[in-house]
């Protein structure tokens, strides 16, 4: 019998597009693992533009650019991965930023040292969070969120201020507890992913 053309091909092809098998572990281990990796890149150009900024153009060239959840880089993965991430704080800068209900327990668990790194749960059958505490592990961010008067310039402080009238990010030390991030994947995303499907969330985004 003559075997089919291409048939090696096409026998990758269907195994390559089978469905995996996924635990309810299967699915947590691996929005830790992108979460890790969004969390990561976030701040690592997060820190290398705000220090490109303030170099360049002081404050008010670095202001527009301490928002990393929003970098096309970060939210091509987010994309990518199935998630939508935000950053939280009980002294926020911006006060949509603040910390509330189970996020604020998730920080307070951080501030606490009941937690240290970054952790994952289910929240319903259809979205899995993901949290990890935001330290000030970069001095150049002390040029924004240090002390008025010492690192923290009384002319960037009103700057700072004239965008966000009820700043409350400031005083911080190196090593301080800022805030949290949280992501929350859409499992039907995060799966579809995985199985190198379509996207299946009509999540809006």
């Amino acid at each position: 019998m003559k075997p089919i053309e291409g048939g090696k091909e096409i026998a990758q092809e269907l195994e390559r597009h089978k469905i995996k098998r996924l635990t309810q572990q299967d699915i947590i281990n691996t929005a830790q693992k992108y979460g890790d990796s969004i969390v990561v890149t976030a701040e690592r150009l997060h820190v290398q533009r705000l220090t490109e900024h303030l170099a360049q153009g002081g404050m008010a060239a670095a202001l527009p650019y301490c928002q990393p959840e929003s970098f096309e880089e970060v939210e091509t993965q987010q994309h990518k991965f199935g998630a939508i991430s935000r950053r939280f704080s009980e002294r926020p800068r911006n006060p949509q930023n603040q910390a509330k209900g189970a996020t604020a327990q998730a920080l307070a668990r951080y501030s606490k040292g009941q937690e240290q790194q970054a952790t994952v749960e289910a929240l319903s059958p259809d979205e899995i969070r993901y949290t990890a505490p935001i330290y000030l592990r970069d001095e150049t961010c002390l040029s924004c969120h240090g002390t008025v008067g010492q690192n923290l310039s009384e002319a960037d402080d009103s700057l700072i201020k004239q965008k966000y009238p009820q700043d409350q990010a400031v005083g911080y030390k190196a090593g301080d507890l800022m805030g949290v991030w949280e992501l929350t994947f859409d499992k039907l995303d995060l799966v579809a992913f995985l199985n190198d499907q379509p996207k299946k969330s009509r999540r809006p985004r």
